[in-house]
């Protein structure tokens, strides 16, 4: 009888032995699979052999019918290397582009999705100031969409602000007052004009007057803030209706800045010529004209490019001036309209994390509008949007005034410091104009092969004699440039030296031949390559003197369309005709 160590032991010598079975056959059938494989390799060698022998007869005749077409057309390498360069440039403009245009979309979903509920208070807080003055809707209901969107939006001033207004009107005093000292910690200039202005709809003029002593103590003479332009456009507008003494009285803290402004800012004239001046020189814009040939033959190409790029903001800006002349108010609305649209204003201006964001999106827009030129749009950037701090009235009279589709400046804002700043804005804009036609020159250095000259586009033949001349005499150190030049007239030296040797002191026949061979050699060969590089210089001598003819006709357009660029100095002065102070 077996023990059951010993059955233990045959069931597992059975299990291992049933184990490499199934291991045996799965390699059988693997095998199997793998000679099947390669016979069908093997099969289609022949395929992929008939294949590669049609690729290479079809590569063959493109690549002869290329060489023949480049022996038909001519073309120099130069050609080749300089639109290489220019798909080059546009290729890294388009990907900064690309960055940029990617970006947008970026920050443009980030802004509407980050601050979405930002956007539904300020609709909510709208229809709730003029349903408390119309009684569209019952203080309850309008009080619980107050609620609900003061609970997604507990670190925004103007959630505390219309929850005091909503709780005032529900007559809870206590609850109003907290909720208006936490809406004044947050924001104290932006909520003390918001209650000025609804106390004013509410017909509340006693409060509304106190309020705006209140806010007079918040400004200070080096620290206005941006906020004042609400107060100006409410002056401007006529949102003040009947209230005559309040309308006076921020008429004459109007006229007492200004004032000031004359008294102690001595040379602010000439401080806004310069910064008109520094607006125009940092507008992002580079000119569209097609540069191909000058910026490779010509040495002052970034400052032609840069020449007409300048001249063309004369027509950009004009443009602009005229867009913004044509934004007037609607003459029809009634003061209650003139006075929601303020509130409106208010509601509507920009938180600083908000203003953050839209500063990133304007930064990419400048990159768009700079085509691609990052160093140029860094500094329209940091003119247009330098770092926020305290500012005094001179300050944002400039900064309203040199703004571009900054959506925290009102369109009536920025009208009104042009029409207060226009002479000075008109010295500027000369001094722009006079400073890019001061860099403009009369002839500008050509470079082709070698040779250079001053020359302007009407030089074409003074040119083309020049360089005939050029290369006449150069053209012996450009057959020594060649490397088969110097080693056949080096073979022709060792025969010529080897006869002198033999002459002198050897007088071995087989040292004579071997130098004679040499010599003549050595002189059949350099006459072949010498008559070979003749061919070669003769073309690439025809070749740069068509180069030279293409480069001064492309610096004659360029001219004529900076000419053409430059007579819209005479529009932007046109433009700014349409900006006049009444007061003066």
């Amino acid at each position: 009888m077996a023990t059951d160590e010993e059955i233990a032991e045959r069931r597992q010598l059975a299990a291992e032995i049933s184990n490499l079975e199934s291991r045996i056959n799965s390699a059988l059938i693997e095998q199997q699979r793998l000679e099947e494989e390669l016979r069908y390799v093997v099969a289609q060698l022949g395929v992929l052999n008939t294949a590669a022998q049609g690729m290479s007869q079809k590569v063959t005749h493109d690549v002869g019918k290329l060489s023949e077409k480049i022996g038909r057309e001519d073309l120099d390498a130069r050609d080749l290397l300089q639109l290489l360069h220019d798909v080059s440039e546009r290729y890294f403009a388009y990907k900064n582009l690309s960055t940029a245009t990617r970006n947008l979309t970026k920050l443009n979903d980030e802004y509407y999705t980050k601050f979405k509920f930002y956007h539904e208070l300020r609709r909510i807080a709208l229809g709730c100031v003029m349903a408390v003055d119309t009684n569209l809707i019952s203080h309850e209901t309008a009080r619980k969409q107050v609620e609900k969107s003061y609970l997604a939006n507990t670190d925004y001033w103007l959630a505390y602000a219309i929850a005091a207004v909503m709780l005032w009107w529900s007559d809870e005093r206590e609850a109003a007052q907290r909720a208006l000292n936490r809406a004044m910690m947050m924001d104290e200039r932006k909520t003390s004009l918001l209650m000025l202005f609804c106390n004013l709809k509410f017909g509340r003029k006693d409060t509304a007057m106190r309020w705006y002593s209140y806010y007079l103590g918040c400004i200070h003479a080096n620290d206005v803030g941006e906020e004042f332009q609400y107060l100006m456009e409410a002056q401007m507008s006529g949102s003040f209706g009947n209230d005559r003494e309040l309308q006076a009285r921020v008429a004459s803290k109007i006229k007492d800045m200004f004032d000031e402004i004359a008294l102690y800012s001595i040379n602010f004239k000439n401080e806004v010529a310069d910064a008109a001046c520094r607006f125009m020189q940092t507008k992002a814009h580079v000119s569209d004209f097609d540069f191909f040939y000058l910026p490779e033959y010509c040495e002052q190409h970034d400052e032609m490019k840069a020449l007409i790029s300048d001249a063309e903001k004369n027509v950009l800006v004009a443009r602009e001036y005229e867009d913004l002349a044509q934004e007037h108010d609607d003459g029809e609305k009634d003061v209650n309209e003139h006075l929601e649209d303020t509130i409106y204003n208010v509601i509507e201006s920009m938180d600083d994390e908000e203003e953050k964001v839209h500063r990133r999106i304007r930064y990419n827009e400048l990159i768009v509008a700079a085509k691609g030129d990052i160093h140029k749009a860094e500094v329209a950037y940091a003119e247009r949007y330098p770092q926020t701090g305290p500012i005094g009235f001179a300050g944002l009279l400039k900064r309203w005034a040199f703004t571009e589709d900054d959506a925290a400046i009102l369109p009536q804002t920025r009208r009104f410091a042009l029409a207060k700043l226009e002479p000075d804005i008109r010295a500027g804009v000369a001094k722009f104009a006079d400073g890019y036609r001061a860099r403009e020159r009369e002839r500008y250095t050509i470079s082709v092969d070698g040779w250079s000259m001053n020359c302007n586009e009407n030089e074409a033949t003074i040119a083309k004699e020049g360089f005939e001349e050029y290369y006449r005499t150069h053209s012996i150190w450009r057959y020594l440039q060649d490397r088969f030049v110097l080693v056949w007239i080096g073979m022709i030296l060792a025969g010529i030296l080897g006869l002198v040797i033999a002459a002198v002191s050897v007088r071995h026949p087989a040292v004579i031949v071997i130098s004679v061979l040499l010599v003549l050699v050595g002189a059949f060969c350099l006459w072949r390559q010498i008559d070979n590089l003749r061919e070669v210089m003769e073309r690439r001598k025809r070749k740069s003197l068509e180069i030279i003819e293409r480069t001064l006709d492309e610096m004659g357009a360029w001219r004529q369309a900076y000419k053409e660029a430059d007579q819209g100095y005479a529009d932007l002065m046109q433009a700014l005709d349409l900006f006049t102070d009444d007061d003066e």
